[in-house]
């Protein structure tokens, strides 16, 4: 044997061997597949869209199961007790987010979605407050969405009955009620700034699931060109930041008066504690508030969009469901005046259908990924600091032990005999704990106000050439519908 040859093949057992120590499952791990391959780990296992995969893997090894991606732990965790145990019994370890590297190349450990620890809590805390005082869960809110669905069904009716791809729409629509809140105005549904930061928003939406193999193979980073779509990302994000968030920061930082209490936006609420801190130890700056405004504007547009599209494929496929939420409306509203927010108790069948969606769609099936700060013992196991958690809501909100028929579309489900609404604690589409979404309460009063005014006032149909969009979702940093058409025909 030549003297390199030997050296060679020492060298690549010495790989070998370290690569097996480093994704070896040690004792106390969870049950997982198989030895992991050197640098893709369990890659080659899972499909774009794992979901499949993850169930049969609940199936085999139970509901906590350990793989690895890359070098990278991943540890899933299924069921409605499991999650729950993790998320909110022991919320104190299992409520940081992991530094993998996307993450932190995008955010910087900054704002609310995407960091930890003290800052996440002070930044949570105040953005709640804020956002509370800004009416979020109140009536004063829904008056602003109330606005701004009145323009969403002038545009539908603009389309006068023919077919039209409601996407785009819909996004702006849902993305104004964000500006609202977080700079006091909306943009017109044509506005070219508006629509530039939309278009870039998806296409960062469409590349980041490509990317995000750079969390757990950071090596591929050194690869030439961008294969992986990080420079693209890079860009759109400080596009977006450049020519839609820093100019209404800057005019907001200029015409603050700091001596004040009341405030009409997100912005001036945090620039106002800001100003009371002043001096002290804190997170709250500029750099983390430009943070906060792009986390509230992804969470708060991307999964009420969503969710408005796939209500609209369903009444397409199950068009029973949306002449009963029809006659709901009919019997307790009329034709004579709106929807409001205050009509909501009494729309119980309305309500069940919003439900069923968000259940059925499964927008978010792994939420937000967290991680641990530190080595712990749970559910027999012992996790070790710096693994990734992923909570699979979709073994919940599809657990045909929870739900009968998991897989049908039937909002009777969420009703008992006498017609109120049921709610089950295992409805989480929201997710549960301390990380549950922070725009909860403002995305289930956006779908009933859209989905009311929608319905009284538009049948909604296939296009004249009759094909019904797909069920099957697209799988990304949410499952949405594939793109297709619909028919708003007037009810008048």
């Amino acid at each position: 044997m030549e003297p390199g040859t030997g050296l060679l093949m020492g060298g690549v057992l010495a790989l070998s061997t370290l690569w097996w120590w480093l994704t070896r499952r040690s004792a106390g791990l969870p049950p997982g597949p198989g030895p992991a391959l050197p640098l893709i780990g369990h890659l080659h296992l899972l499909s774009k869209d794992p979901r499949q995969q993850f169930a049969s893997w609940r199936r085999r090894y139970g509901d906590v199961f350990s793989l690895y991606v890359g070098s990278q732990l991943v540890v899933v965790l299924n069921g409605y007790k499991v999650i729950k145990d993790a998320l909110v019994k022991h919320a104190d370890v299992f409520s940081d987010r992991p530094h993998i590297y996307l993450t932190d190349y995008i955010s910087k450990n900054k704002g609310v979605v995407a960091s930890s620890g003290v800052l996440w809590k002070e930044q949570r805390k105040v953005s709640l407050e804020i956002l509370r005082e800004m009416g979020m869960g109140k009536n004063v809110l829904a008056e602003k969405i109330h606005e701004e669905v009145r323009e969403y069904v002038k545009a539908v009716a603009a389309h006068q009955g023919k077919s039209f791809d409601p996407k785009d729409m819909t996004h702006v629509s849902v993305s104004n009620n964000i500006c609202s809140v977080v700079f006091g105005t909306r943009y017109a549904y044509d506005d070219p700034t508006f629509l530039n930061y939309i278009s870039t928003m998806d296409e960062n939406f469409k590349l980041i699931n490509k990317a995000t193999a750079l969390d757990f193979v950071p090596l591929l980073k050194y690869l030439p060109g961008d294969m992986f779509n990080t420079k693209v990302i890079m860009k759109n994000v400080n596009y977006i930041q450049d020519t839609f968030l820093k100019p209404h920061l800057k005019s907001h930082s200029k015409n603050f008066s700091r001596g004040t209490d009341q405030v009409s936006d997100f912005t001036e609420g945090y620039l106002r504690e800001m100003n009371k801190v002043n001096g002290k130890s804190t997170t709250l700056d500029e750099e983390n508030l430009m943070m906060v405004m792009g986390d509230l504007f992804v969470a708060g547009t991307e999964s009420t969009a969503t969710a408005i599209r796939w209500a609209l494929v369903y009444f397409l496929h199950y068009p029973e469901v949306q002449e009963k939420c029809f006659q709901e409306i009919q019997r307790v509203i009329g034709a004579g005046r709106a929807p409001t927010i205050r009509d909501r108790p009494e729309l119980t069948y309305v309500e069940a259908t919003i439900m069923e969606v968000l259940r059925l769609a499964d927008i978010a099936p792994f939420s937000v990924q967290h991680g641990l700060e530190e080595d712990v013992e749970f559910m027999g196991y012992k996790l070790p600091k710096g693994t990734v958690i992923i909570p699979n809501l979709e073994s919940v909100l599809h657990d045909p032990d929870i739900w009968d028929e998991p897989l049908a579309f039937r909002p009777e489900r969420f009703l008992d005999a006498s017609g109120k609404l049921i709610k089950p604690e295992e409805f989480i589409p929201f997710s549960m704990g301390r990380r549950v979404c922070l725009g909860k309460a403002m995305a289930r009063t956006e779908l009933f106000l859209y989905l009311t005014a929608m319905i009284q006032r538009f049948r909604f149909l296939p296009p004249e050439t009759g094909e019904l969009p797909s069920l099957k979702g697209i799988f990304g940093m949410a499952i949405s519908p594939n793109c297709y058409k619909v028919r708003a025909v007037s009810r008048d």
